[in-house]
């Protein structure tokens, strides 16, 4: 099914005419007929509109995909995948910093001890309460020939 046909059939099973969507999405009704027609497509905003408007996958309303609905996570789900991001950004960062010689790592723990104490100073630190680290090393066998990581 193509876009202005998905618009069509959406517009219909929700009961409402070219005016009224155009209406809830402040844009012209003349905008809504281009669309229906195939003259023009939605910008990205205005298809978020839309997705959001008729609760429907983006790639549903454009006539890419069958599935009407798009994946969603609960709020648990997106708390433990951002969890896992900020994981793999803290290992990163100490992966790095074990590879430094000691005159960088001298560097990266004043700067980090000038940073701490400028937030404390002005306030601004984030809660460390709920945080735990973890470190686990190995060691590698050539190090000089790893692969530095981005």
């Amino acid at each position: 099914m193509t876009f202005p046909e998905r618009l069509k059939q959406l517009r219909k099973e929700k009961g409402i005419t070219q005016t009224d969507l155009a209406n809830a999405l402040d844009i012209s009704g003349g905008t809504v007929a281009m669309w229906e027609t195939g003259k023009r497509r939605p910008s990205f905003e205005l298809l978020m509109d839309l997705a959001e408007y008729f609760n429907r996958s983006a790639d549903y309303i454009l006539g890419n995909s069958d599935v009407p609905t798009a994946f969603s996570l609960d709020e648990g789900e997106v708390e433990t995948f951002g969890m896992w991001v900020v994981q793999e950004e803290y290992e990163d960062v100490m992966r790095k910093f074990a590879m430094l010689d000691e005159y960088g790592k001298r560097a990266v723990q004043n700067i980090l001890r000038a940073e701490f104490a400028r937030c404390q100073d002005q306030g601004t630190l984030i809660s460390g309460n709920g945080l735990s680290v973890v470190i686990k090393t190995k060691k590698v066998s050539d190090p000089i020939n790893e692969e530095l990581p981005d």
